[in-house]
């Protein structure tokens, strides 16, 4: 018959195997880790906050749109441009395109004003920031007036950002109603070149419709 051997293996020996597994795991670990972060990408979006101001400039329809821009992804990412897209009841479509940060002057007592040029937003890695941003639709009719005349329904406000690349790579979708009232107000401000006054829009997203 056979027998066994029993082998005893000396507690600091033991311990030094155990320290080296447990360093070893330790840096594998480690460098998982250190890849993941290195590797992650900006992963940026943009929201339109709750309401958005309509008026008209002496030959422009214009928009004031509150936005925040959030990044969940650690590298830093970069927007260089938005553009906004408004279709009508009738599915007339308008592009506006981005003029400026805005400035709302409510607590001077006045009304909105152009801030800096638009110019590309820096997001940083889990961060966000929020901005005022004016757009314009160029579009005019022989008679100098905005070739957008808002009529009452339901309105859809397709926002999109641009990368470094000037691709689009953000695309979020808004509803508004124009009742009779800010429609007829709206009218009246387009004919009257020198009243630049805004009316303001409650507004939700398309997907809560």
């Amino acid at each position: 018959l056979g027998y066994l051997r029993r082998v005893s293996l000396d507690p600091t020996l033991f311990a030094s195997i155990l320290g080296a597994g447990g360093s070893i795991a330790g840096a594998l670990a480690g460098t998982a880790l250190g890849y993941k972060l290195s590797n992650s990408k900006a992963e940026v979006d943009v929201y339109i906050d709750n309401r958005v101001w309509a008026y008209y400039m002496p030959s422009n329809f214009a928009m004031y749109i509150p936005i925040t821009v959030i990044n969940e992804g650690s590298h830093s990412g970069t927007i260089t441009d938005f553009k906004l897209i408004l279709t009508s009841p009738t599915k007339q479509k308008w592009e506006l395109f981005w003029q400026d940060f805005a400035e709302e002057n409510s607590h001077k007592g006045e009304g909105w004003g152009p801030g800096r040029a638009a110019s590309p937003i820096l997001v940083h890695g889990k961060s966000g920031t929020q901005h005022y941003l004016r757009f314009a639709s160029l579009g005019k009719t022989s008679d100098e007036l905005s070739d957008v005349a808002l009529q009452t329904g339901e309105y859809n406000l397709e926002i999109k950002a641009f990368d470094r690349n000037s691709k689009d790579f953000i695309s979020k979708s808004y509803l508004f109603n124009v009742e009779t009232e800010p429609q007829e107000t709206l009218a009246a401000r387009r004919q009257n070149k020198e009243d630049l006054g805004t009316w303001w829009f409650p507004i939700r997203s398309s997907l809560q419709k």
